[in-house]
């Protein structure tokens, strides 16, 4: 068996943990447990490992407690939702998934709860009552906005997986800044931190393309570190993979080769945001907050992985020879 270590990927930014966080690990095992979304003891001993407490507590140091646990819950939210989407019962059910979707948006819009919901609408519930207790209507209405784009890149991966189509790199690069769920994790930079950013602010062109690159950053260093699972479950909804398979190269060289673009993005982000113009002292303070969380949430995610056992990087992988992923 070859033996192959991981490219260690270029993090220029500063990692923070939020004071608050041994309450939030606390915290967040009560939560999933209170609206049963543990489905059995080895997704329990499977949610504990993954630590997403921790990537939370990183990519939103400065928060307040009540603030940080929402965060959390809705970051554990969609990746419980994402595991479920990928069960046998639902990963090729895009119509299924559409109904469950249209109840989530009914729900958001304020409907009651009935004994006939999932425990995800219950827990969403839950989210949108406390949420809205902190954050204005107006911001919650582009939070929304950005969770609807991450459901319709669950939709869209499971019409792929239902049809048998294997996307093209750059659609799936398209695709992968919506089922990554950074739409609206960074919108809770701005309900965590206390930001108020001003439509002229949220709408220039080059936060948007700052967001759109560290979105990469954060979903092609997953890919990176998620291949083991995604090979192990059959999934090829992953940047890595998509390149073997469609440039002819091996795995080592599919890695390599996703590692220089997550670096090259770094850098081209870097240089990115040294063009910023001045748009006055007051937008001026607050855009640099904004950009302060998006660097916390590139320094936390990569950090993240040093600790958390959701995605197996030593496991043994068969792709026409034996290849040991190690992590630097």
């Amino acid at each position: 068996m070859n033996q192959f270590t991981l490219p260690e990927l270029y993090c220029p930014f500063p990692y923070q943990i939020n004071k608050h966080v041994d309450i939030l690990e606390k915290h967040a095992l009560e939560w999933v447990l209170r609206y049963n979304l543990l489905i059995d003891e080895s997704y329990y001993q499977y949610f504990c490992k993954s630590k997403i407490f921790l990537l939370i507590a990183g990519s939103y140091p400065a928060s307040d407690l009540e603030e940080l646990k929402i965060a959390n819950d809705w970051l554990t939210w969609m990746i419980f939702l994402d595991d479920y989407y990928d069960t046998p019962y639902l990963k090729n059910q895009p119509e299924l998934i559409i109904k469950i979707h249209n109840r989530f948006f009914e729900i958001l819009n304020g409907a009651e709860i009935t004994t006939q919901d999932i425990p995800y609408c219950h827990a969403l519930n839950n989210l949108r009552k406390r949420t809205l207790q902190i954050g204005s209507p107006r911001w919650f209405n582009f939070f929304v906005c950005t969770l609807s784009e991450f459901l319709d890149g669950c939709v869209q991966e499971a019409n792929n997986r239902a049809k048998g189509i294997l996307p093209d790199v750059e659609t799936y690069i398209i695709l992968r800044r919506l089922t990554g769920g950074m739409g609206p994790l960074f919108e809770l930079i701005e309900f965590c931190n206390h930001l108020i950013v001003p439509y002229l602010l949220r709408e220039h062109v080059i936060l948007k393309k700052l967001k759109m690159m560290s979105n990469n950053i954060i979903c092609w260093c997953n890919d990176i570190y998620s291949t083991p699972k995604e090979l192990k479950i059959g999934d090829q909804h992953n940047l890595v993979l998509l390149l073997k398979d469609h440039q002819q190269m091996s795995l080592e060289d599919a890695i390599t080769h996703v590692s220089e673009m997550h670096d090259q993005e770094v850098r081209k982000m870097m240089e990115l945001e040294s063009t910023l113009p001045s748009l006055g002292e007051e937008l001026d303070g607050e855009l640099a907050k904004y950009i302060s969380g998006i660097h916390a949430w590139i320094a936390s995610h990569f950090h993240w992985y040093s600790h958390s056992g959701r995605y197996e990087v030593t496991e043994k992988l068969t792709l026409g020879e034996d290849l040991k992923l190690v992590k630097a």
